[in-house]
Order: structure tokens, then C-alpha cells, then sequence
């Protein structure tokens, strides 16, 4: 049997709570986050509750037990007293102290009929019983155990006393309060005289429990456990390891149990256990817990065989301690009844409340979502052309304060990404750092554009209108540059400055160049015949450059405004080719660079370049081929193709040899063969750059 004590006991243990910081790391919906939360408040709101609860039972519990204790100690102690103050007036008077049968029955006679159930005996010294009433039998038998009763002993040695014993009443064994006090003979010294005689006074057990009130009140029983049947003597069979109820009881002086509480036939003969079969239950662990001096006068759990027991005692006297007991399962079945029924209520409480935060959710979740979609966009410079109804019809103010925010931010955004490439915006977007001064080296292809005549047109046109059509004409070059992947350098008047290769690198640049060469020069044609439609006296020529070459690609200018541009000689060139269009009545110049470029991006099947000249760049000593980008391969028929070839052979020749060379190469061709414009104007150009001098 397993026993253990321990004060001031707690109603339950703080639960264990596990490591929950990984759950930090992770992310949930906003509905689930909501729906955690008010499950997380009613869990700890519950368990808080219990706590209290708990704590409160407790205290009320020993509050309880105190006062009933209190009152059985009282109605013992009253009892006591009243026995002493019965036994000292019937010890004195005389009719007893003469030790005459007939004199004592007289005498004590009315107050055993005022008080049917106390029994009364007068032994004399020698353990003859002079008197008893009511009448006993086997009065021999009692006569020869009086002698070596303890508290007939102790009376004839001058000492009033009480004890329990077993008395028997009727044809039942009862418990009972037993006082004895001595009888000194007539007109003795009490001081000096042994006592000639003992008064006795035995009061049932059950009477002091019936008359106190606590008789069938609370009991510990089996008749509410499971598969028990309700056998008469079940009650208060503890050591059978069946525990309900209440119990309270009585521990005297000489280790004897007392149950005040027990009354009827059925169980009467176990209201009091001796020493001996109390070590032989669990009722000691009781007693030793009742015995305990520091842990007197407050509430105790004691626990016998694995169940908890909650035990108050109070000593009354030298004589008795009063002691109750109440198993733990009594004292929470009404708590844990009414934390069933309020989880019960909370249950459906939280189902009723999550159908309502699921609404709820959806007008917050909805727009939340709407506005991670458009901030991610912005993020990306993609401006959406209009807000999401659900953020702008939102009847939730904080909604619509951040639909206004995020309308500001688009405005915002979509005005000021047109100051600068979109490209250098969101290459700083996702470095996730703030611009700074400074550039790399990388490998560039270069565009310039220019608009033939574009100083006429200003001066003889209004400056509205001539505005006007020039920003439809950039528009649509900053189109089909971007559409290639391009970046937007900037804008110098009706010039365009683009480049590739930065800020990301692209595939194929120098073949992406050419590609918007040739777009700018068919949206230039497409814009002549819309405005020659339109009756509009306008008509632009576009005059490109392109070049490729490794040049310093970054920031520029001071710390407080500078410009993502490129710098280098390769830039250079390719204004200047841009510019030497002029010289040769072309629209597209490239350089060598940009052929061989093309030809090792594997490119050079789809493009069909002539060979013009071969100039120097300004400031430079070295000198570079030039070519005009004159269309796609897919345009030209294989005759024009051959006789490309041949053009570009002959120039080379001529560029190497001087003009007659390439003349004299002219005139051995075939004169039965038709020549394409390509070989026609190779011989116009080469005639003009004839000395004069030299005949054509």
C-alpha cells in the first residue's frame, strides 16, 4: 500500500506546453490565424478557469470541513462535559457513596429513564457490579474483565478517564463513549481514601452521531460505482478500494476509530475499529495523515492506493481528534460536471463563431489578397490598369484607406517609371539595395535614332502639333525597342538612345538590336501613311546606328541626381553612325562589330547587310567597315541575295584595291545577266567616289 502526503494540495498541474517556435516561422491564412486564436483563448480561458475554480473549491472545501470538524469537536466536547458534570453529581451523592443496591437504583433511576440510552454501572472495588441499569446479564463474566478494564483501573487509582469500547445492545455490538469516575466511601477524606467503588457511563456512538446531526448525512459508498450492487455493509469499505462520498469520523486517545456517523443495524458493528483491524486497512493511512502535527487544521491529500484523498483534522483534547475525509472525485464530480457542460456550450459557441469569422474572414481575406496581387504588380512596375472592385468598393475603412493608399502608389509609380527605364527600376527592386554611384564594364549593343530634317519640320510647323506627333513616334519606337528587350537610355530631342545587355543580359543582343532597327524603320513607314491618310503634312525619316563594344554601364552624375546610362567609345561610334547616314543617303549604318556579332549568334542567315565604306572614328586613328542593315534575308529573292553577295564582294575589293578595282570587277559580270538595285547603286556609289581625274 502506497502512501503519500503532502500539504496545501493544488486542484491540478499546469499543463506541459512544448516548444512552439518553429510555429513562428511559419504562415497560415488570415481565417486560420483568427480561427487558432479564439480555440488558443477558449483552451487557456478554460484551463485559467479551472484553475480558479480549483483553488476556490479548495478553499471553500477546507472552509467547510473546518466548520463541520469544529462542530463535532464542539458536540463532543459539550458531551464530555456534560458526563463530567453528570458522573461528579452522582459520585457525590450519598445513596451511591453507600454502595446500597437498592439506595443507588433510587437515586440514578429518574435520570436513566430522562436518558433511555446511556447505560449506567456501579462496580465495586473488588469488581462486583452493585448496580446496573438497564439490567445486564452474565453479570459473573463482566464481573471477572472489570478487574483488568484500564479505565476501572485507572478510577480506583483517583483518576476520572474516558475510552471507547465495545458494548452490547441488544443483540448487537455498538460502539460507545465510556466514562468511569471513582466512588469514595460516606464521610471519607477523598484527599486520603482510595476510592471503594467505580461509577461508570457508557453513551453509544450513534447516539452522539444522531444527536450532532451528522448521522447519514455524508458517507463514504459503493453504491454509485460501477457494476457495485448496494449491499448494506458496503458502506464506509475503504480498504475494498471502491471510494465515494464523504466520511467523518473520531481517532481517541488510545488509537481506537470511531464512526459517529454509522446508525442503522447494518453497519453499527463496525462504528468502532480497534487498533489491531484498523492497521489491517487503509483506514491507518487516515490516521497516520490525522497524526501528523504540522499538517493539522489544514487541508491534506493523503493517497491510498493510487486514489486521492483530501483529509482535515483537529485535535479537540488529550482525549479525541475529529477527522474528515472526502475523496478527490467528490469534490470535483460538480466542477468537472460544469466544465463538461461549459466546454459543451463553447463547442458549439465556436462553431456558430467560425461560420461567422469565415464570412467575416472573406470580406478582409478577399481584399488582402487583392491587395498582395496589386503590390506585387507595383513591385514589378506593372501598373494594373484598375483597382479590384473588392478594394474599392470595400465597406471596411481600413480597406479603403489602403485602396486609396495603393491608388496614390500606382499613380505614383506609373508617372515616375517613365523618367527611368523599367529596367533599371526593377533591377534595384530586386537587389533589394538603394541605387548608388558607380558602373561595371560589360559588352553593350548601342542604338542611336535620328529624325532626318527634324530642325525644318520644328520651324515651319506648329510647335503643339510637331510635339504632339513627336511623342506618337516615340511611343511607338520605345514599343518595338522594348519589345526586344530593350533599355531606354534616354531621349535627346527627337533622338532615341537605347542599348542591350543591361541592367540584365539578354540573349542574342546584337541580333535584338538589328531586329529593332528594322521595327523603328517600319513604324516610321506605318506613322507616314497614318498621318498622309489623315491629310497631314508630315513625313519622318529615321536614320539608325548600331554598334557593340564593351563600355562602362552605371550610375552618373552627383549624389543627390544621376542618370543609369553608358559610356565609352563603342557609344560614340554608334552616334556617329547614326549620323554618317546622312553622308550615304541610308536609313540603318551597323559596324563590323555588329556583323560579326551576328554571325556568331548564328544570326546571320536572317539579316541582309551591304558593305558601304569603311570610315574613322573621330579622334581615333583606326578605322571600321560599315554596313547598311537594309532588311530581312526572308524579303529578298535569291536572285537580290546573289547579287548581295556579289556587291559586298566588289566593295570589299574596292575598299582594299581603290574604286577602279572595284569598277573593272563591275565590268567583267555578265552582261546577260539582270542586275538587282543592289549592284545598280554599288555602281552609282562607286562612280562618285572616282577621282576626277580617273574616267568612270
Amino acid at each position: 500500500m502506497a502512501v503519500s502526503l503532502e500539504a496545501n494540495p493544488k486542484s491540478s498541474k499546469i499543463p506541459f506546453l512544448p516548444d512552439l517556435s518553429i510555429l513562428r516561422r511559419l504562415q497560415f491564412t488570415f481565417t486560420f490565424q483568427i480561427t487558432v486564436a479564439l480555440i488558443a483563448s477558449f483552451c487557456l480561458g478554460n484551463v485559467a478557469l479551472f484553475q480558479i475554480a480549483s483553488k476556490r473549491l479548495l478553499a471553500n472545501e477546507q472552509r467547510r470541513f473546518r466548520d463541520n470538524v469544529l462542530y463535532l469537536s464542539s458536540s463532543i466536547q459539550a458531551y464530555q462535559d456534560s458526563i463530567d458534570t453528570e458522573l461528579a453529581f452522582a459520585s457525590n451523592s450519598p445513596e451511591v457513596r453507600s454502595l446500597d443496591t437498592k439506595r443507588i437504583l433510587a437515586e440514578l433511576n429518574p435520570i436513566i429513564e430522562a436518558n433511555p440510552l446511556r447505560k449506567w454501572r456501579i462496580w465495586r472495588r473488588d469488581g462486583k457490579l452493585l448496580a446496573s441499569m438497564p439490567l445486564e446479564t452474565n453479570i459473573r463474566l463482566k464481573e471477572k474483565r472489570i478487574l483488568r478494564a484500564p479505565y476501572f483501573i485507572k478510577a480506583l487509582n483517583g483518576q476520572s478517564n474516558y475510552s471507547i469500547r465495545s458494548t452490547l445492545v441488544g443483540a448487537r455490538l455498538e460502539g460507545c463513549l465510556e466514562a468511569a469516575h471513582p466512588i469514595y466511601p460516606v464521610n471519607s477524606n477523598i484527599k486520603t481514601t482510595k476510592p471503594s467503588a467505580v461509577l461508570s457511563f457508557c453513551l453509544p456512538i450513534s447516539k452522539i452521531g444522531r444527536d450532532s446531526g451528522l448521522i447519514n448525512v455524508e458517507k463514504i459508498s459503493m453504491a454509485n460505482q460501477p457494476g457495485a450492487g448496494k449491499p448494506k455493509d458496503e458502506y464506509l469499505a475503504i480498504h475494498r478500494g471502491k471510494y465515494n462520498g464523504r466520511l467523518f469520523f473520531m481517532i481517541a486517545s488510545s488509537g481506537n476509530l470511531v464512526f459517529p456517523t454509522v446508525s442503522t443495524n447494518g453497519f453499527d458493528h463496525i462504528s468502532l475499529l480497534t487498533s489491531r483491524r484498523l492497521a489491517k486497512t487503509n483506514y491507518s493511512a487516515f490516521v497516520d495523515a490525522a497524526a501528523d502535527l504540522p499538517l493539522r487544521n489544514t487541508l491534506q491529500r493523503v493517497e491510498v492506493d493510487g486514489h486521492s484523498f483530501f483529509l482535515y483534522a483537529h485535535k479537540v483534547n488529550e482525549n479525541w481528534t475529529a477527522v474528515s475525509v472526502v475523496d478527490e472525485q467528490t469534490i470535483y464530480a460538480p466542477l468537472n460536471r460544469n466544465l463538461f457542460e461549459l466546454v459543451l456550450i463553447q463547442l458549439f459557441t465556436l462553431l456558430a463563431t467560425s461560420v461567422v469569422i469565415f464570412y467575416v474572414c472573406r470580406q478582409l481575406v478577399k481584399p488582402l489578397k487583392a491587395v498582395v496581387s496589386t503590390v506585387s504588380q507595383l513591385s514589378n512596375l506593372e501598373i494594373p490598369p484598375q483597382q479590384p472592385k473588392c478594394l474599392s468598393a470595400s465597406n471596411i475603412i481600413e480597406i479603403s484607406q489602403v485602396s486609396a493608399a495603393i491608388s496614390k502608389l500606382s499613380f505614383a509609380m506609373d508617372s515616375f517609371s517613365r523618367y527611368l527605364p523599367r529596367e533599371v527600376v526593377k533591377s534595384v527592386l530586386n537587389s533589394k539595395q538603394s541605387a548608388r554611384l558607380g558602373g561595371e564594364v560589360r559588352e553593350l549593343v548601342m542604338l542611336f535614332t535620328d529624325i532626318r530634317n527634324f530642325t525644318t519640320y520644328s520651324e515651319s510647323s506648329d510647335a503643339i502639333m510637331i510635339l504632339d506627333h513627336l511623342n506618337t513616334y516615340m511611343t511607338a519606337l520605345t514599343s518595338r525597342i522594348m519589345e526586344t528587350s530593350g533599355t531606354i537610355d534616354k531621349y535627346i530631342g527627337d533622338s532615341v538612345m537605347a542599348f542591350w545587355g543591361a541592367p540584365y543580359t539578354v540573349d542574342q543582343p546584337a541580333c535584338k538590336g538589328c531586329t529593332a532597327a528594322l521595327a523603328v524603320q517600319e513604324e516610321t513607314s506605318r506613322l507616314n501613311r497614318e498621318w498622309e491618310k489623315e491629310g497631314i503634312d508630315l513625313q519622318f525619316f529615321t536614320r539608325v546606328g548600331i554598334n557593340i563594344g564593351s563600355v562602362i554601364v552605371g550610375n552618373v552624375g552627383s549624389e543627390e541626381r544621376f542618370n543609369y546610362t553608358v559610356i565609352g567609345d563603342p557609344v560614340n561610334l554608334a552616334s556617329r553612325l547614326e549620323g554618317t547616314n546622312k553622308l550615304y543617303g541610308t536609313g540603318i549604318l551597323v559596324s563590323q562589330a555588329i556583323v560579326d556579332a551576328v554571325n556568331t549568334e548564328d544570326s546571320l542567315h536572317d539579316f541582309c547587310f551591304r558593305l558601304i565604306d569603311r570610315v574613322k572614328v573621330k579622334g581615333k586613328n583606326l578605322s571600321t567597315d560599315v554596313y547598311e542593315l537594309v532588311g530581312y534575308r526572308s524579303h529578298f529573292h535569291a536572285l537580290e541575295l546573289e547579287d548581295l553577295a556579289i556587291a559586298n564582294s566588289i566593295m570589299a575589293a574596292s575598299l582594299e584595291g581603290g574604286v577602279s578595282v572595284g569598277l573593272e570587277q563591275l565590268l567583267v559580270l555578265p552582261s546577260d545577266k539582270p542586275h538587282t538595285r543592289f549592284l545598280l547603286e554599288l555602281r552609282t556609289m562607286l562612280t562618285q567616289r572616282l577621282p576626277a581625274s580617273e574616267p568612270a
